[in-house]
C-alpha cells in the first residue's frame, strides 16, 4: 500500500494551524500512568491579557484521546490570581499529559509545575469541593453555576435552569457502589459503556445504594433545577459527594475488541450536542462490525478512516455552512480517506451522524422502547459508499409531543432525536439537559394564563368575563381589550426569554386556553375597525358561534405582546395555536414575529389530507388554511393530529399536509400524542411505521410515504418483511377505500378502527395470516419480537370486541340434544361470571359465588346453547314435565339482539322456559320453534337449547346478532346473586356492551 503519512501530517498540520487563531505553546511534557489521579500545579502571571491552560493527554499510540483533552472555559489564567491547580483523572493508555498556555497577544509566564498522582478520598474528583471556588477540576460541564460558602465550606450552588455533570468516573459493571452519607444526591445517576455510549438513563431514586448495570463502565451524576415555582427547588445546592464501592476488589471485565480502521475526530471544546453525536458514531459502528472506534481530540498520523465532527474541521465546505445557515440541517462530504459531517449548528453534526450510519447501514431506529432502540445487520466493514450529502430540514421545528404522563421522556427525545427532530423541551421543571443533548430546542410558554399570568393578579379585570362573572382559570383566555393585559404576558415573557443564561431561548409559545369560553365585557363587545374601514360587529358572546370575532380579537391581544417584545428582541419569534375559535383567519394582519400553529380539530378527517376532505364539515379546514396562507403574511406551522389508536396509515395523510404547509412558507410541523413507549404493548406496536415516517416527512415531506412505510417494513422485519408488508397493504388498502365512509380523528377509538377497516370489510382472517406466516419466518430476536407484538395487538383489539365464535358443527343437528355427546366438545364456551352489585356494593370483577359455562355452536338452521349452571344448594324441586313459565328460581338469561329485534330466553332449575321478543309479553306475540332438553349431574342442572335461525332473524347473509348472559340465583332471599358474562347488566343497550356472536 502506498505511504501518506507525510501528505497527512502536512494536511492536518494545515488543518490545524487554521483552526487555531489564538497563540499557544506547551509548557510541559509530563509522564502519567493510566486510570490514576493526578493533582497539577503551576504559577502563572500575566499581563492585562487573560489566558487558558489546556491541558491534553497522550496515550500509548501517540494519539490525543478526547476523553483526555481538558480545554474546558474554567480554566482562565487571569492577572487577578497566580496559582493554579487541576485535579483529573487519566484515561486508559495515558502515558503523557501536556500542559499548553493559550492566549491573544504575549502568552503568560509559567512556573513552578508540579504533577503529583493523589488518591482522591471518593470516586468523584474535587467531589467536596476542596480546591476551592472557582475551581472546577471534576466538574468540568455545568450551566449557570457559582461557588459560595456553606458552614465554612465551599459548595457549588446551581442557579435557576442550571445543571452540574461531573467528569466521569470508571466503575465496574453489575456492582453494588454506596453514596458517602451527607451527600447531595443527583437527578440522575448517568451509566456509560467503555465508548462513553449513554446507557438508559432513568431520574434516580434517592437512595444511597446503587447497582451499576451490567454494561456499565463510567458513571456521571446530573444535577439540575426542578420546578420553577417552588423556591425550595428553583435552585440546588451540592456541598459535596462521595461514592464508594461496596466490594472493593470488585475488577471490571476487559472487553478486547478489535480496533476498526478509522478514528473519530472531534474538536476539544466542541459543544455536547457534538460530543453525543460523536459517542453515537463509534457506539453504532461498534454494535454492526463489533469493533471499536476512537475518538480523538486531534486527528492522527495514520493513513485510515476519518470521520472528523462539525464546522471546526470543515473550513474548505464553506459553501455547504452558509447554505445551512439558519438551520440544524447537516453536510456529509467525502475527501479521500476524510469523511466530514458538519452544520452551521451543533444539532445539524448530531442529526448528520444518524443520517451517515442510515445511509450507508441497513440500521433504524424504529421506536423509542429500550428493547427496540435499533434494529441492524452485523457485518465486519463498512463501505461508507454515500459520503456525498446536503440536506436542509424544511421545517425550522420539527416537533412530536408525547402525553404528560410520559414516565422517561429522555428515551422518547433520543428516538425524536435520532429521526431529526427537535422537538421544543418546556422550560418550568429547570433545564432538560438529557432533551437537549439528544436534539431537542430550548423551549418555554404554554397557556395565556396558565403561563403568562397566573391566577393571582389583583386585578380581576385582567380575566375574561363569563356569563356576568370574572373568570381566574388558567384554561380560559384573558379580557381581550384590557390595556395591561398585553404588557403582563410581554414581562413574563422576557423572563422566559432571558431565563438560560448562556443560551438562547429557541421556543417561545403563548397560546389560546383549551376553552371555547371568551371574555363578553363591554370593551370585548364593541365592533372592530378593520383597515379598510369597515367594522367587524360580533354576532354572539361566544366564540363557538362567533368564531371569526374572537379569532380577531385573539390576535389583535397578540400583535400587542409581539409589538412589546420585538423592542428588546427584534428577532423574536412568538409562536401560538390557531385552535379552536382562533383557528378561523382573523380580519386584522397578525405582526410579522406572530407563528401561529393551525391546528385542524375536531372536525378533519384524517384519512384524507386537509386540502382534499371529502365532507362540508371538513372542507372548512382547507379553505381555513389557504386563507391562513394567503391573507397573512406571517410565516405559520401545523399543528397535526395523526395519532389514531388503532391500524392506520396516517403518514399517507400527513405527507401531502406537510408538503402543502412547506409550499405555503410554514415553518413548525407538530405532531400530537405519540403514545409512551413503555415495556407494555401500545399503538407503538400497531403503527410504529407511520410513527416513524411521519418523524421522517417534518424533516423532507416530499418523500414518498409509501416509500418510507415500504423503507420500515424492509429495514425493522427484515427476513419477515415479504408477510408484514402484506400486512400493511390490506390495511392500507381498507383505508383507502372511498366507498367506506368512517370518519376518523384522534379521538376514534381502536375498536371501531379495528371493526370499521379490518373486520367488516372482511380481510381480517387475510391479515392475520399474514402476521402468522411474518412470525414463521422471523429469525432475528428483535424482529420476532416486534412482530409477536403486531399480533399481541391485533389479538388483544379482536378480543376487545367481545365477539363470541360459533363455530359450524355439522353433527351438532343430530347431536345438540345430547348432553354427553362429544361434539360439543367443539363448541366455543364461555366462563367466569362476574357478581352485579345488589343492594350492596361490589369490587370490579368479583367472581361469581355460583359458576356457569356457556357452549354454543350452529348448524346452517339453528344455533344450539349448552347452559351448565354449578351449584352447591340442595336441589330444588322441578316440575315433572317442561313449561312454559318464567323460573321461579335458579335461573339463566340470554339476550340476542338481532337486527333491530331483541330476543329474551330465561330457563330455569325448574324446568320453567320463558321466551319474549322486543319484551312483547302478549301470548302468542312470537311464533317460534325453540326447543329445550334439561339434564341434572351432581352439582349442577343443564339445559340444551335449540333456536332456529330463521326466528331470530339470523339466517340472512349479512349477520348482526349479539349475545348477553346472566345468572340469577336466589332471585326473592337476601343471597340472591346476579352474575353476567362480562359484569355488566344484561339489559344495557350501549353497543360497546354487547358481545357479538361470530358465525365460523
Amino acid at each position: 500500500m502506498r505511504k501518506r503519512t507525510p501528505f497527512l501530517a502536512a494536511l492536518f498540520g494545515c488543518l490545524l494551524a487554521n483552526i487555531a487563531a489564538a497563540d499557544e505553546t506547551i509548557v510541559a511534557s509530563l509522564a502519567v500512568e493510566p486510570n490514576t489521579c493526578y493533582r497539577l500545579q503551576f504559577d502563572a502571571e500575566v499581563d492585562g491579557e487573560s489566558a487558558t491552560w489546556l491541558l491534553d493527554t497522550i496515550d500509548e499510540q501517540g494519539d490525543v484521546p478526547h476523553a483526555g483533552s481538558h480545554h474546558d472555559a474554567w480554566q482562565q489564567i487571569s492577572p487577578e490570581q497566580s496559582h493554579y491547580v487541576h485535579v483529573f483523572r487519566t484515561v486508559p493508555n495515558a502515558t503523557t499529559v501536556k500542559l499548553a498556555v493559550r492566549g491573544e497577544g504575549k502568552l503568560p509566564q509559567v512556573s513552578d509545575v508540579q504533577l503529583q498522582a493523589v488518591t482522591v478520598d471518593s470516586l468523584f474528583v474535587n467531589g467536596d469541593f476542596n480546591e476551592g471556588p472557582g475551581n472546577y477540576s471534576g466538574w468540568s460541564e455545568t450551566l449557570n453555576t457559582h461557588f459560595f460558602e456553606v458552614d465554612g465550606k465551599t459548595a457549588l450552588k446551581i442557579e435557576h435552569n442550571g445543571y452540574a455533570l461531573t467528569d466521569r468516573i470508571p466503575v465496574v459493571g453489575g456492582a453494588d457502589y454506596r453514596f458517602d452519607a451527607g451527600s447531595a444526591m443527583p437527578n440522575y445517576v448517568l451509566a456509560y459503556d467503555s465508548d462513553m455510549h449513554l446507557l438508559t438513563p432513568a431520574p434516580y431514586n434517592r437512595h444511597r445504594e446503587l447497582k451499576t448495570p451490567e454494561q456499565a463502565a463510567y458513571l456521571r451524576l446530573l444535577y439540575q433545577t426542578s420546578f420553577d415555582h417552588i423556591p425550595a427547588y428553583r435552585t440546588k445546592t451540592i456541598t459535596g459527594v462521595g461514592l464508594r464501592p461496596v466490594d472493593a476488589d470488585a475488577v471490571a471485565d476487559e472487553a478486547d475488541l478489535p480496533l476498526y480502521p478509522g478514528e473519530v475526530v472531534l474538536d476539544s471544546q466542541a459543544d455536547p450536542r457534538e460530543l453525543r453525536a460523536a459517542h453515537e458514531l463509534c457506539h453504532w459502528i461498534r454494535e454492526i462490525t463489533g469493533k471499536r472506534l476512537v475518538l480523538l481530540a486531534q486527528p492522527s498520523q495514520r493513513d485510515n478512516t476519518k470521520f472528523l465532527l462539525g464546522a471546526k474541521w470543515a473550513q474548505e465546505y464553506q459553501n455547504d455552512i452558509d447554505y445551512l445557515a439558519g438551520s440544524d440541517g447537516y453536510a456529509i462530504r467525502r475527501n479521500g480517506n476524510r469523511i466530514h459531517v458538519f452544520g452551521s449548528h451543533p444539532r445539524g453534526t448530531l442529526f448528520g451522524v444518524h443520517a451517515l450510519l442510515e445511509k450507508n447501514t441497513d440500521i433504524i431506529w424504529p421506536r423509542p422502547h429500550p428493547d427496540f432502540v435499533a434494529v441492524y445487520s452485523h457485518v465486519p466493514e463498512i463501505e461508507f459508499s454515500q459520503t456525498d450529502l446536503i440536506s436542509r430540514p424544511a421545517f425550522k421545528v420539527r416537533q412530536i409531543s408525547f402525553p404528560g404522563g410520559d414516565r422517561n421522556p429522555v428515551i422518547s427525545h433520543v428516538w425524536i432525536g435520532r429521526n431529526g427532530g427537535n422537538s421544543p423541551m418546556k422550560l418550568g421543571k429547570g433545564f432538560q439537559y438529557l432533551n437537549w443533548l439528544s436534539g431537542a430546542t430550548i423551549g418555554a410558554g404554554g397557556g395565556y394564563i396558565w403561563s403568562f399570568m397566573g391566577l393571582k393578579l389583583e386585578d380581576e379585570t385582567l380575566y375574561p368575563l363569563v356569563n356576568g362573572n370574572r373568570l381566574r382559570n388558567m384554561w380560559r383566555q384573558p379580557c381581550y381589550t384590557h390595556r395591561d393585559v398585553p404588557k403582563v404576558m410581554a414581562d413574563a415573557a422576557r423572563e422566559m426569554l432571558e431565563s438560560v443564561p448562556g443560551r438562547k431561548l429557541e421556543f417561545l409559545i403563548s397560546r389560546v386556553g383549551d376553552n371555547w369560553e371568551v371574555c363578553s365585557c363591554p370593551d370585548c363587545m364593541q365592533p372592530i375597525p378593520l383597515a379598510d374601514g369597515s367594522e367587524l360587529a360580533p354576532k354572539a358572546t361566544s366564540s363557538i358561534k362567533d368564531p371569526l370575532f374572537f379569532s380577531t380579537r385573539n390576535y389583535m391581544m397578540l400583535n400587542r405582546m409581539a409589538e412589546e417584545l420585538v423592542k428588546d428582541y427584534p428577532d423574536l419569534e412568538l409562536h401560538t395555536h390557531a385552535y379552536i375559535f382562533a383557528a378561523e383567519p382573523p380580519k386584522v394582519k397578525l405582526h410579522p414575529a406572530i407563528v401561529p400553529h393551525f391546528a385542524a380539530y375536531p372536525t378533519k378527517n384524517e384519512r384524507y389530507p386537509i386540502l382534499e376532505q371529502p365532507s362540508e364539515p371538513g372542507a372548512v379546514w382547507g379553505r381555513r388554511m389557504r386563507q391562513w396562507s394567503e391573507e397573512q403574511d406571517v410565516r405559520f406551522g401545523f399543528f397535526g393530529y395523526y395519532y389514531a389508536a388503532g391500524f392506520n396509515a396516517l403518514a399517507d395523510t400527513a405527507g401531502p399536509d406537510y408538503k402543502a404547509l412547506a409550499e405555503m412558507g410554514g415553518i413548525h410541523a407538530h405532531c400530537e400524542g405519540f403514545a409512551v413507549d413503555s415495556t407494555d404493548t401500545s399503538s407503538w406496536d400497531v403503527d410504529g411505521c407511520e410513527k416513524w415516517a411521519i418523524a421522517k416527512l417534518q424533516w423532507d415531506p416530499t418523500l414518498d410515504p409509501a416509500a418510507l412505510r415500504d423503507e420500515y417494513i424492509t429495514r425493522t422485519y427484515r427476513e419477515a418483511s415479504e408477510p408484514m408488508r402484506q400486512f400493511y397493504q390490506i390495511i392500507n388498502d381498507s383505508w383507502h377505500d372511498s366507498s367506506n365512509p368512517t370518519t376518523v380523528n384522534c379521538h376514534t377509538p381502536a375498536a371501531e378502527l379495528f371493526q370499521k377497516f379490518i373486520v367488516d370489510p372482511g380481510v381480517e382472517k387475510r391479515a392475520r395470516a399474514a402476521l402468522l406466516d411474518a412470525q414463521e419466518l422471523a429469525t432475528d430476536s428483535k424482529t420476532q419480537k416486534l412482530v409477536a407484538r403486531v399480533l399481541e395487538m391485533f389479538d388483544h383489539y379482536a378480543a376487545g370486541l367481545n365477539r363470541l365464535p360459533v363455530p359450524l358443527v355439522p353433527e351438532s343437528t343430530e347431536q345438540w340434544s345430547q348432553y354427553d355427546s362429544p361434539h360439543w366438545y367443539k363448541a366455543h364456551e364461555i366462563s367466569g361470571f362476574k357478581q352485579i352489585a345488589n343492594a350492596e356494593p361490589l369490587a370490579e370483577d368479583t367472581p361469581a359465588q355460583y359458576p356457569t359455562t356457556v357452549a354454543m355452536m350452529r348448524d346452517k338452521d339453528h344455533l344450539y346453547f349448552k347452559i351448565d349452571a354449578f351449584t352447591n344448594d340442595d336441589p330444588a324441586t322441578v316440575a315433572s314435565q317442561p313449561s312454559n313459565a318464567f323460573p321461579q328460581g335458579d335461573r339463566v338469561e340470554i339476550v340476542l339482539r338481532s337486527g333491530t329485534d331483541t330476543y329474551y330466553f330465561a330457563v330455569g332449575e325448574d324446568r320453567g322456559t320463558y321466551l319474549l321478543k322486543n319484551w312483547n309479553t302478549a301470548e302468542g306475540a312470537w311464533n317460534n320453534k325453540v326447543r329445550t332438553q334439561h339434564d341434572r349431574g351432581d352439582g349442577r342442572w343443564s339445559v340444551l337449547l335449540a333456536v332456529p335461525r330463521k326466528d331470530i332473524g339470523a339466517d340472512r347473509d349479512s349477520i348482526d346478532i349479539d349475545g348477553k348472559f346472566s345468572r340469577v340465583v336466589h332471585p326473592q332471599s337476601d343471597k340472591r346473586e346476579e352474575s353476567t358474562y362480562d359484569g355488566r347488566g344484561i339489559f344495557t343497550e350501549h353497543k360497546l356492551l354487547r358481545s357479538p356472536l361470530q358465525f365460523e
